[in-house]
């Protein structure tokens, strides 16, 4: 009994250990106006949410570009509506969610990076936005259409679309052992990542309610994964500009993290 005692003590001042973990959030103006660009219905939810809580909670206004509405299945419509209900669950007014319906971006498909390109730019310019946030090159999961909207934003920058004032941030891929271990992985992220934003109790609860609010996702495995993932409790993130190169058809300009 002692020992059950402690152990439950032990527990609770780790939960709290990690929750009082400091975030280095991402330089920004006052008021700044983010996009988070997302490929499928819930990534705002399962990988972007401590960042999103952040961001509103320090007066931000946050924006979500999904570029596809998840209709593999045949439940395009429905994730839609799902995603706004869920992105309203995280502080997000349902105005500035947009969740796109082209078919040359499928679920699934293999999309066109310089088509996606422009229509990122475009409601980058229209919303006037001043940062864009998105996946990294393998894109979390390692799923081909997290990691397109990486690959459109290459795009941007070595054709020279993005302006100078607009800054692009990338969440950080990690390696399967750590993706699982939820908020112990604190240990091994804090200080590897020069940006880091470490969830509230009350940013965790809002992942579950706008998790909930994707029911047509919500299978066992993903049931698991909004206990268990690192993503639900913290974001690292990575600001990418491109290398001083000239681009080339043999020379392609690439990304530098910082």
């Amino acid at each position: 009994m002692l020992l059950l005692i402690f152990l439950c003590c032990a527990l609770f001042f780790v939960l709290l250990l990690l929750f009082a973990v400091r975030s280095y959030p991402i330089p920004l103006q006052p008021q700044s106006r983010i996009l988070i660009l997302i490929a499928h219905p819930d990534d705002e939810t399962m990988f972007f949410s401590p960042t999103i809580c952040a961001l509103l909670q320090a007066g931000h206004r946050v924006f979500v570009l999904c570029v596809s509405n998840g209709n593999f299945d045949g439940l395009g419509q429905i994730r839609a509506r799902e995603l706004s209900r869920a992105a309203s669950k995280l502080g997000i007014a349902p105005g500035d969610v947009t969740c796109l319906d082209y078919d040359e971006f499928h679920d699934g498909d293999t999309w066109n990076r310089n088509a996606l390109c422009q229509i990122v730019m475009r409601h980058v310019e229209v919303l006037s936005a001043d940062t864009v946030i998105s996946f990294d090159s393998y894109g979390v999961s390692g799923h081909h259409n997290h990691s397109s909207c990486f690959e459109a934003l290459q795009t941007a920058y070595t054709n020279g679309d993005v302006p100078r004032d607009v800054q692009i941030f990338v969440l950080d891929s990690i390696p399967l052992w750590r993706k699982y271990v939820g908020m112990l992985d604190a240990l091994f992220s804090f200080g590897r990542s020069p940006f880091f934003y470490m969830a509230r109790f009350r940013d965790v609860a809002a992942c579950w309610r706008a998790m909930w609010a994707h029911r047509s996702q919500l299978v066992w495995f993903r049931v698991l994964f909004i206990f268990f993932s690192r993503y639900v409790y913290m974001n690292s993130l990575r600001r990418i500009s491109p290398l001083p190169l000239t681009p080339s058809p043999r020379n392609p300009q690439k990304f530098k993290f910082h």
